[in-house]
């Protein structure tokens, strides 16, 4: 069948990793899908694929042999109708590029080729009025013929419209025409009789994956992707890349490309990168204490937060100055005073703030350059940017998304109360804390709900929390939300992550002194009276509990089956076994320890109010680095870590790079 093998000519773009003309050259494929009608309402094919950001691109692809495109024919009106829903539902998605609309034929099939022609012009033109006044006027490009489809798609849209299109009332006929006809694209299936080049070319792609690259080969291995899609297309299956080569494995034409292994993916399996291996057993066998400064640069002031990283320019917002560093030599590159003061929002090679009137205004990161302000507002600080989506939550109790690379907004969605942070996004959707109303004494929020969005902005989850909402944390099975509802008592509720339905709660006496840690199947909250408490992340039981301190003032970290906290008083630093709690090794320091520690090659590293930042070796607790710097986590934030160095602002007003390499 014709659509067999042009199911097959997909999957071999799928298989090779290559680019589907009709779905952009910059796309990378990641899943074919038949009879998509739950993601797409065009169901024949629907092909899914990511950009170099990582943004999801979608083509929804209505396969007809030889359609002719009049109201008469049902098949036509259904076809049409098809479109239009996907014109109504996800117009900001085809205004932005991510979703694209085809029509594939077999060639000479003239009322296929008038309307393409349609749509090159509707393509060309911004406006419906202006895509009606040239074909008015015309020309070449609107014959007769080209003109009579155009009367014929308009009968079509009417009668599509008819049977009452969720949505499309919203527009009128005319819209919707120039709307479809402005996204719609042809594709020429040569697959047939005397031209098989289509085939001819999926066969050459598919040589590299056959043992000796032989044309026969591949010929065989095309024949029985025709073979699998017979299979697909009826159960309405979706084929990634793993599925595919599960299901040829075996097969004598068939050898996948290789993958990403070697030395990098035997160090994965392990669980720590070989280089790491190779750093850590050189900082055992050293002698002493190392220093690891890289560079020092002064900041504008002692009052900095801690440096974000974007297009290799670290970021460090010093009151209303945002002020650009060079990553490798720490060289001040740009200042730019701002209206607000929040940690910056990058992405994208850019930094993101609000102008006075929230609009938001994006930097080039490597110049400092201000561009045109977007056109969707925020609270200063509270968005996020994730595979090319700029997700903002705004003044006005809204969540917006907006496509980086073409600024088109894709969705807006309501949310009650003000935000009390920015989003997130984890396990694919996007979180967002709001607050109701203060305590009329600190102006500490006393209650608040935390909201969940999918990528396409459906409301996912809306967890409404009596009391103060402190922290939140998600992994794949749960949302653990940490509140407190009377002083001197906190409570972790774990909500699932699908339906919001709340499976366990745990009450703690004490505040905490951060976020909970998630590793190895357990929760890990830490208090300010220094306890640390393990809980199963399934059933909230508590596995164990230790008085490691009398107060903490920053949360524990857990790596590798290890617990590493830094306590306030005493002056000590700990190392706890996960699974039980056991005491593994305890230091004494000169200082109090206020900021979270964190783990590099084989070393644990935290900083104390003494103003040393140590490193101790996280089998032996020998001390194998030290540095003197000193930062508040709570005022400052986390240090950036990445690529084996630490870029830390000082509280005394400095940046500094860390090398975290043991040598």
């Amino acid at each position: 069948m014709l659509e067999h093998r042009f199911g097959a000519v997909l999957l071999s773009y799928l298989l090779t990793r290559r680019p589907v003309p009709a779905l952009g050259d910059h796309i990378t494929p990641t899943h074919v899908r038949f009879q998509g009608r739950n993601i797409s309402k065009v169901d024949d094919i629907l092909v899914r694929g990511r950009s170099a950001t990582g943004a999801e691109h979608l083509l929804s692809v209505g396969v007809r042999r030889r359609p002719r495109l009049v109201p008469s024919e049902a098949d036509s009106v259904q076809l049409i109708r098809s479109y239009l829903d996907v014109v109504v539902g996800d117009w900001p998605l085809l205004q932005s590029g991510r979703q694209r609309l085809a029509l594939a034929v077999v060639p000479a099939c003239q009322p296929a080729h008038q309307l393409a022609a349609l749509a090159g012009v509707a393509a060309a033109e911004p406006t419906p009025a202006e895509f009606r006044r040239r074909m008015a006027a015309g020309g070449g490009y609107a014959n007769k013929g080209v003109r009579g489809r155009l009367a014929q798609l308009d009968t079509l849209v009417a009668a599509a419209l008819c049977p009452g299109l969720a949505g499309g009332a919203a527009c009128s006929p005319d819209v919707l025409t120039w709307r479809l006809l402005s996204k719609l694209s042809l594709i020429e299936l040569r697959l047939e009789g005397a031209d098989l080049s289509d085939r001819t070319e999926a066969v050459a792609r598919l040589q590299q994956l056959t043992p000796d690259g032989l044309p026969s080969e591949a010929d065989a291995l095309f024949s029985r992707l025709a073979e699998l899609v017979g299979i697909y297309a009826p159960e309405g299956a979706e084929v990634s890349l793993a599925s595919l080569t599960a299901d040829l494995h075996g097969l004598a034409c068939f050898a996948p490309l290789a993958g990403p292994k070697g030395a990098l993916g035997k160090a994965k399996a392990s669980g720590v990168p070989q280089e790491a291996k190779s750093h850590e057993a050189r900082g055992r066998t050293g002698s002493g204490r190392q220093q690891f400064t890289l560079w020092r640069a002064p900041t504008v002031s002692g009052k900095a937060l801690q440096p974000v990283l974007e297009s290799e320019t670290l970021v460090v917002r010093d009151g209303y100055w945002l002020v650009g560093f060079d990553k490798t030599a720490g060289k001040r590159i740009w200042a730019l005073q701002t209206a607000f003061d929040a940690l910056p929002v990058t992405g994208s090679g850019q930094v993101f703030v609000a102008d006075r009137s929230g609009r938001v205004v994006p930097i080039d990161a490597r110049t400092g350059r201000k561009g045109r302000p977007l056109p969707i507002h925020m609270t200063d600080g509270s968005a996020v940017v994730d595979r090319g989506t700029l997700f903002t939550a705004a003044p006005d109790a809204h969540v917006h998304a907006l496509d980086l690379a073409s600024r088109v907004p894709l969705w807006t969605r309501p949310v009650g109360g003000v935000p009390a942070g920015p989003p997130r996004v984890c396990a694919g959707r996007v979180f967002l804390q709001t607050c109701h109303g203060s305590n009329g004494g600190d102006g500490t929020s006393m209650d608040g709900d935390l909201w969940a969005f999918s990528a396409d902005g459906s409301l996912h989850m809306h967890a409404v929390q009596e009391g103060e909402l402190l922290h939140w944390a998600v992994d794949d099975s749960n949302v653990y939300v940490v509140s407190r509802n009377q002083p001197g008592q906190s409570r972790i509720t774990a909500l699932d992550s699908d339906s919001g339905r709340m499976r366990w709660y745990h009450s703690v006496d004490g505040d905490l002194a951060g976020k909970p840690a998630l590793a190895r199947r357990s929760v890990y909250v830490t208090t300010t009276g220094g306890d640390v408490v393990a809980l199963a992340s399934d059933t909230g039981r508590e596995l164990w509990r230790t008085g490691a301190g009398v107060r903490a003032a920053a949360a524990a970290r857990v790596c590798d089956g290890v617990v590493y906290l830094g306590l306030w008083q005493p002056r000590e630093f700990i190392a706890l076994d996960a699974d039980s709690g056991a005491q593994m090794w305890r230091k004494r320091t000169s200082g109090s320890f206020v900021s979270a520690p964190f783990t590099a090659s084989g070393v644990v590293y935290a900083c104390h109010r003494g103003g040393l930042a140590h490193g101790w070796d996280t089998h032996s607790g020998k001390e194998v680095r030290r540095a003197e710097v000193m930062w508040d986590e709570a005022r400052q934030g986390s240090s950036l870590v990445t690529d084996g160095t630490a870029y830390v602002t000082g509280s005394g007003g400095e940046l500094l790079a860390l090398s975290l390499h043991a040598t």
